[in-house]
């Protein structure tokens, strides 16, 4: 054990540990299209490029370089779990969070009927719309908008509550959107939820990235997240209860049935990206070690006390450039403060499209995107016109820098 702690983010050692600012052109980029996929840990593609050059075979055979493959994939898919603090065979990994999503839907087949509910968002990205719309067209069941309130771009707890009847069987939500940056009530939601036996599945991708997700003691029925997002290699996450998991329809071979972790496998991932996980825990554990020295916890307690330095450096960044664009001709879609919201930014000019906007940034090497990004009918409901230049997007991640976001107003001042 040791007293070191640092109560703040070191951001010069988070960016040592991230390979790709020794790069000239990653060195020269302020790069905010995080929410579009991060950077990738150094200790991340240690272990997918040890994987692809000593062990790229098909794993779990007799032979020594199989079976040893195969250790790596099993480390990789245990340290996800002990990462989120949950029972491995409570973990899918599939190829993106779209996919997971979609085959959790067709699992749900066996829970919904003509006479049942399901409940989505219209400030979601896709992912968890489309699923559950297409359920509802092959099984009948009665599909509900919770909308949100076009004024706020957010989600009022009484418009749901009123949406609830003895018929809802699912409810489907993100944690934030990748829009609008709000931290919605899934708890409350949960707990509105689970005492009427009704399902919740959360959207966690643009969540994740900048506060850890907590599932023990959120305890929905689902919670799904993009490891391309959080500083690792393509691919999704999955929990599900093992309760709720007992009800679901298996979607892997019928021959996988008695393996708990492989019910929601309909084709298996990438061998090396599940491998490299092992990294992602590597990259937590050095992190904490350099801000809070030598501790015995778990590494999903380490996870979630690095995640909360993370969150503050991000938080103090948004606050930053939130402040520093007050007097501009621009429009925040959701909270123009950062209580409450997560550092992910969109925004609308008067003066420019969103297109126009990012091309300035690029000119000036920021990097951050326009567009719908798979959330079309919230910007419909926001009554964007323009769904394709859609808005601008400035998405943070832990290893921005002050100076960067500095460049970004710069940049978006001279051109108002």
């Amino acid at each position: 054990m040791t007293d070191t702690k640092l109560n703040h983010l070191d951001v010069n050692f988070i960016r040592s540990c991230f390979p790709t600012f020794e790069e000239p052109l990653a060195a020269k980029t302020a790069f905010f299209e995080n929410a579009g996929g991060s950077y990738v840990a150094g200790a991340v593609l240690n272990q997918l490029m040890h994987f692809y050059k000593f062990n790229k075979v098909q794993p779990y055979g007799a032979a020594e370089i199989l079976h040893t493959a195969g250790e790596q994939m099993d480390n990789g898919r245990q340290t996800m779990a002990d990462l989120l603090g949950i029972n491995s065979a409570d973990l899918t990994l599939g190829a993106s969070t779209t996919q997971n999503f979609n085959t959790l839907a067709y699992a749900c087949e066996g829970l919904v009927n003509s006479n049942s509910e399901v409940i989505i968002t219209d400030q979601d990205h896709e992912a968890n719309i489309g699923a559950w719309e297409r359920l509802c067209e092959r099984t009948g069941a009665t599909l509900k908008v919770w909308n949100i309130n076009t004024k706020t771009a957010e989600l009022d707890l009484e418009s749901f509550e009123a949406l609830l009847t003895p018929k809802t069987t699912i409810v489907c939500m993100t944690h934030s959107s990748n829009i609008v940056g709000t931290v919605n009530p899934v708890d409350k939601v949960i707990a509105l939820c689970k005492p009427k036996n009704i399902r919740v599945a959360v959207d966690g991708v643009s969540y994740a990235p900048h506060m850890w997700p907590d599932i023990p003691s959120l305890s929905p029925d689902a919670y799904c997240f993009s490891t391309y997002k959080t500083y690792g290699t393509h691919m999704g996450v999955m929990y599900t209860s093992e309760e709720f998991r007992s009800q679901l329809t298996p979607q892997c071979h019928y021959f996988n049935r008695g393996y708990e972790s492989k019910l929601l496998d309909g084709a298996g991932p990438d061998h090396a990206s599940i491998a490299a996980l092992g990294g992602l825990g590597d990259y937590f554990s050095n992190a904490h070690q350099h801000h809070f020295g030598n501790t015995d916890q778990s590494l999903f307690e380490k996870a979630l006390q690095v995640s909360s330095l993370m969150h503050a450096h991000e938080t103090q960044l948004c606050n930053q450039l939130l402040e520093d664009l007050s007097g501009l001709p621009v429009h925040v879609l959701g909270r123009d403060h950062t209580d409450g919201r997560e550092a992910n930014i969109a925004l609308i000019s008067d003066k420019h499209s969103s297109a126009t906007l990012s091309q300035q940034l690029a000119n000036n090497d920021i990097a951050a995107g326009n567009g719908n990004f798979y959330a079309t009918r919230l910007l419909e409901r926001m009554g964007i016109e323009d769904i394709e230049d859609g808005v601008l997007r400035i998405s943070f991640s832990h290893y921005n820098t002050s100076e960067e976001v500095a460049r970004v107003v710069d940049t978006l001042k001279a051109c108002h």
